[in-house]
């Protein structure tokens, strides 16, 4: 069920039922404003982690890329080169998801950042 309409008429009678109705909708706004201020203190701490995992994504890239096998013998075998291509491939992948990241962070950011001027 939804709240009861507010009619301005009915504020002039000053009725129990009228009072009870502004109490249900100050109540609603209560809880609406406080499932904002939630949801925007859970938006600053995603975007906190998310620049956590992104930091440690892009060590790990970086570690990858600079990981070198130490062959046996006077050459290196085919399986060596192709996990060494892998292993670097993987790193670029890696960091252009970071880049993306870091975009989709930078949009996101400050809107939540502004967001928070609605709430009272």
């Amino acid at each position: 069920m939804g709240l009861q309409p507010l009619e301005f008429s009915d504020c002039y009678l000053d009725s129990p039922s009228f009072r009870e109705r502004v109490r249900a909708h100050e109540a609603e706004l209560e809880k609406t404003n406080k499932f904002i201020k939630d949801l925007l203190k859970d938006g600053k701490n995603l975007i906190a982690a998310t620049k956590n995992l992104s930091a440690a994504q892009r060590k790990f890239a970086h570690s990858l890329r600079d990981f070198k096998f130490e062959f046996i013998g006077d050459a290196e075998t085919d399986d060596e080169r192709y996990i060494d291509a892998s292993l670097h491939e993987f790193s670029n992948f890696l960091k252009n998801l970071e880049e993306q990241r870091e975009i989709l962070v930078s949009w996101f950011a400050p809107l939540c950042s502004n967001a928070s001027f609605f709430v009272l």
